[in-house]
């Protein structure tokens, strides 16, 4: 008995221990600092960003994932808000996990903004907030003594997806038969954009063409991911 009993508390102090880590690594990366935003997506979007200097959230019911859009349905319905958009970035660097699960295939790209003027925008606009979100473990919100704010509901995920350090936008609306939310954003608050690697090199050539036409002049914002394959890390392996 006095086993079983010894092993249920080391159990337990492992468990507030692991808590208590996760908090304190959570706590230092709410803390820091956001620079820039990365918005992992498509070609088509990005060109319709770039032609409409618009930011689009979309409904959340419309997320594979529906661990995280299930509990933001939640937090609508507690909330009685007729409309819920939203529109999801990293504040990390980019990883293979960004690739493929938001910018798979030839037509991936990310479009980096400066954190700070877009936060100025937005922070203008009523009933929008964002935040970075915080990643939970299954056993933790499990436990008896787990509570939550309900306005944080929007900001709570998984913690397998803790390498995404994702940072997001919600807008809230009562407006009848909208289905979804814009911002109007200036592209001057662009920092790069960066186009994927599968993407082959003579199309690469020809959608910096077209994007440079947009900027109206050869801008150096505009690169091709070196994710797959970096010369400078070759360089390091082949000529020592």
């Amino acid at each position: 008995m006095n086993i079983k009993k010894n092993a249920d508390l080391i159990r337990a102090d492992q468990l507030n221990y692991q808590t208590e880590f996760q908090l304190f690594s959570q706590k230092i990366m709410s803390d820091t600092k956001v620079r820039r935003l990365k918005r992992f997506t498509t070609l088509p979007v990005l060109l319709d960003f770039l032609q409409r200097k618009k930011l689009v959230l979309l409904d959340p019911k419309l997320w594979d994932d529906r661990n995280d859009s299930e509990v933001i349905l939640e937090y609508k319905a507690r909330k009685g808000i007729k409309n819920l958009f939203a529109l999801c970035f990293t504040y990390g660097d980019e990883t293979v996990h960004h690739w493929k699960t938001f910018s798979n295939g030839p037509s991936g790209c990310v479009i980096e903004f400066n954190a700070s003027k877009l936060f100025e925008i937005i922070d203008a606009i009523p009933n929008l907030r964002h935040k970075k979100v915080t990643y939970k473990k299954l056993r933790e919100v499990e436990n008896k003594d787990y509570n939550f704010e309900v306005e944080e509901m929007p900001f709570i995920k998984r913690w397998p997806y803790r390498c995404e350090e994702e940072y997001r936008f919600i807008a809230e609306s009562d407006q009848q038969n909208q289905s979804f939310f814009e911002i109007d954003v200036p592209l001057s608050i662009i920092n790069k954009i960066i186009i994927s690697q599968q993407m082959p090199k003579q199309i690469y050539d020809t959608i910096k063409k077209y994007l440079n036409a947009i900027e109206g002049h050869e801008s150096k914002r505009i690169n091709r991911s070196t994710l797959y394959e970096n010369s400078r890390w070759l360089k390091q392996f082949k000529n020592k």
